[in-house]
Formats: C-alpha cells, sequence, structure tokens
C-alpha cells in the first residue's frame, strides 16, 4: 500500500523552481494531519523521519540529482549535494509551519561547513 506524499506524483512542468515553491508543493500536498504531526514533532524529529521517505521522492522526483532548475536554486547559493538542498527545505518548511524564520543564509552556511570538514581532515 503506497501512501503519502508518495503516493502523489507532480507533472514535470509544475516542479518547483526554488525554495518558496517547493514549500508552497509541501503545503499543499501535506494532509491537516500531517502538518499538525510535523508541528508536534521536533524539528530534527522531522528532518530524520522525512529523508528516506519524501526526501528520496523529492530528490528524484524534484530532479535534485539530475541538474533541476531547484537544484541550480540551490547550486546558486553555493549547495550542490541533493541531500542538503531536500534538508534545507524540510528545515525551512518545518519554521514554516511554525511561523518561524527560514534562516536560510545560517542554513546554507551550516551545510556548506558540513561539506567542507571531511575534505579539510584529507
Amino acid at each position: 500500500m503506497v501512501t503519502g506524499i508518495i503516493a502523489k506524483t507532480t507533472p514535470k512542468k509544475q516542479y518547483p523552481k526554488n525554495l518558496y515553491e517547493a514549500i508552497t508543493h509541501l503545503d499543499k500536498r501535506y494532509s491537516k494531519s500531517y502538518k499538525q504531526d510535523i508541528y508536534n514533532m521536533t524539528e530534527n524529529e522531522y528532518i530524520t523521519k522525512s529523508h528516506f521517505s519524501t526526501g528520496l521522492w523529492m530528490r528524484y522526483k524534484w530532479g535534485l540529482t539530475q541538474g533541476s532548475k531547484l537544484s541550480k536554486y540551490f547550486n546558486d547559493l553555493g549547495i550542490y549535494h541533493p541531500y542538503d538542498m531536500s534538508s534545507i527545505i524540510f528545515h525551512c518548511y518545518y519554521r514554516h509551519i511554525h511561523f518561524q524564520d527560514y534562516e536560510l543564509s545560517t542554513l546554507v552556511k551550516y551545510y556548506q561547513d558540513r561539506r567542507k570538514k571531511p575534505q579539510e581532515s584529507m
């Protein structure tokens, strides 16, 4: 049985092109009860629980691994790894439903620094 966001497909022409559109797409696709579940989680719980379900779907369907407009949007911010792109979307969606500032520049710096650390030790 397929449930949740994975069961709903997005026509290619409707792929999000930026963070605002990605948040809007998730907001339309998540049910009211699922939004409440997210609201009741911590930010880290939501991100962790989403990576291998919605995150996998997002990385594949929204072309984060294939040079989509959304991935180019993140590349322009200095984010190149699809996992980091979906993480940032999840952080911002969580903050969206909590009426918080996205703090996008802080998130970008965090994920950039995280990718640098293993390379710096070589």
